[in-house]
């Protein structure tokens, strides 16, 4: 007997093989996460959220990413899909599991590119000196941003992975220089008064006050690890096996969370969390720019510059980063028939999905326009939201890991602990966070938008627009029912063949 665990029935989609190494691959997964526009965004609100506990925040949201990365893993060396979550959701679970993992990714992609867009937004205006910009000027910011990084995803893969090498590089190095100062300035007593020295605690869990704060914590650490499996939506364009495009995702997150730990280390220590201190990460002034500031206290007004400008670049990159994805998730379910076969057109020349790629860009422009018009905060709402979009794909992908694997896992204890019992707890941990939050992002007092109609803002960016793939799913079933009957993407399990049976197979 042997093990059958490949899907089958799987379609090319004209996208070009080998046009990504290993390396880009992984860079890609590292642009995606873009550690320094990620800081930015979400270190101050963590540290509000969380105080002197975020480092052991961080350590504990990745377990639970860590589980999914490896069901990505696993996933990717059965099925080297554009689709990804989507294919494999339709494959080992069914085609509507299959088709709201692929809504949710995409949902994700187009929050994150609006967060992407208010973190340009903020370096601009900081790069140009300015107080109060203008909603032109806010708007044509963004219209520049978003045209510019799509037109260059759509150019073709090569060109935009070698464009997120160069700024990935470019903004590690950064992130390096910035924290090798920040401990020289705490070594030689340069910290802020009211921040605490470095202490053994912050790596303590029980110190958490509540579960309210670790889960407030967890979901803003979950948005900054999120991106890893951008380097997998390109597994039919990289180099090699599928097990090495497969081992990408890991890398990367690795990589990841080395560098929000050290630098929520450095940063803690340095300036503390006191949100009455004008230098604090807590501080109102702050914390929607901490790169900015801290790199202003310690270097000056060409420090601030130069973090501006790193954290523009590392926003740039991970735009493209999480549009490639998502055109690819949108390109595979239409090649399926799950979304009209518009989406499904490859440039000839680029070998790209063109059409899927631009409809990515103009709706997180035009989502963006809108969220300007009734938050006050949209960096800190959209980090908050995405997360509940981010967790539904990542459940759909853990439990199509537990379900296609099941029958053929527990062969082996190693396979059936990172196929089956690790998956399953991912699962799990995550619909319990999800659940939960959604339940508080309800309170109109949530977040820093107010409410609409006596519901939380933030809710209403999360929980509703994620729902809102519930009827256009039912709408397109009734235009194209055939992948809802399993036609385009059969159900299917991993499972055990006769010898002689493979052997026919393979002949």
């Amino acid at each position: 007997m042997h093990e059958d665990t490949k899907m089958h029935g799987l379609k090319t989609k004209g996208l070009r093989k080998g046009a990504v190494s290993n390396s880009a691959a992984v860079t890609i997964g590292l642009a995606a996460t873009a550690p320094a526009y990620s800081l930015t965004g979400a270190l101050g609100h963590g540290a509000s959220e969380i105080g002197y506990q975020l480092p052991i925040i961080f350590i504990l949201s990745v377990i639970p990413m860590f589980f999914v990365a490896l069901s990505y893993k696993h996933l990717t060396s059965s099925a080297p899909d554009s689709g990804t979550v989507f294919t494999w959701g339709s494959k080992a679970i069914g085609p509507r599991f299959g088709w709201f993992g692929g809504w949710s990714l995409l949902l994700a992609s187009i929050l994150a590119g609006v967060a992407a867009t208010q973190i340009i937004v903020n370096s601009i205006v900081i790069i140009l000196d300015m107080t109060e910009p203008s909603l032109w000027l806010r708007s044509g910011v963004a219209i520049l941003f978003i045209v510019s990084s799509t037109y260059l995803t759509a150019l073709g893969v090569e060109e935009s992975a070698r464009t997120t090498m160069i700024l990935t590089i470019t903004q590690y190095g950064g992130l390096i220089a910035l924290a090798a100062v920040l401990f020289l300035q705490i070594s030689q007593g340069n910290a802020a008064v009211t921040a605490e020295p470095l202490s053994l605690d912050w790596f303590n869990p029980f110190a958490i006050p509540s579960f309210d704060t670790f889960l407030n914590g967890f979901l803003v650490a979950l948005f900054i690890f999120w991106g890893f499996d951008a380097a997998l939506a390109m597994s039919e364009e990289t180099q090699g096996s599928a097990e090495q495009a497969g081992r990408s995702g890991i890398i990367a997150m690795a990589i990841t969370v080395m560098t929000y730990v050290i630098f929520s280390i450095a940063a803690l220590a340095y300036a503390g969390v006191d949100s009455g201190d004008a230098s604090s990460l807590t501080f109102k002034d702050n914390i929607d720019s901490i790169l900015t500031m801290l790199a202003m206290q310690i270097i000056g007004s060409h420090g601030a510059l130069i973090a501006a400008i790193i954290i523009a670049l590392s926003a740039f990159s991970a735009t493209i980063s999480t549009i490639m994805p998502a055109a690819r998730a949108a390109l595979a379910m239409a090649t399926y028939r799950a979304l009209p076969q518009r989406f499904s057109s490859i440039n000839a020349t680029t070998r790209t999905p063109k059409f899927a790629t631009w409809t990515i860009g103009a709706m997180t422009l035009v989502i963006y326009i809108v969220l300007t018009a009734i938050s006050e905060s949209v960096v800190k709402d959209t980090i908050q939201s995405v997360s509940i979009a981010v967790c539904t794909y990542y459940i759909v992908a853990a439990l199509s890991c537990v379900l296609y694997f099941h029958r053929t896992a527990f062969n082996h204890w190693s396979t059936a602990l990172s196929q089956i019992i690790l998956p399953a707890t991912a699962v799990v941990i995550l619909f319990v966070v999800s659940v939960l939050q959604a339940w508080n992002m309800m309170d109109p007092t949530y977040g820093s938008s107010g409410s609409i109609g006596g519901v939380g803002a933030v809710f209403l960016i999360g929980v509703a627009t994620l729902l809102c793939g519930v009827p256009l799913m039912i709408l397109w079933n009734l235009f194209e029912p055939r992948f809802f009957r399993g036609e385009t993407l059969p159900l299917e399990r991993a499972h055990m063949v006769p010898d002689a049976e493979d052997n026919r197979v393979q002949q």
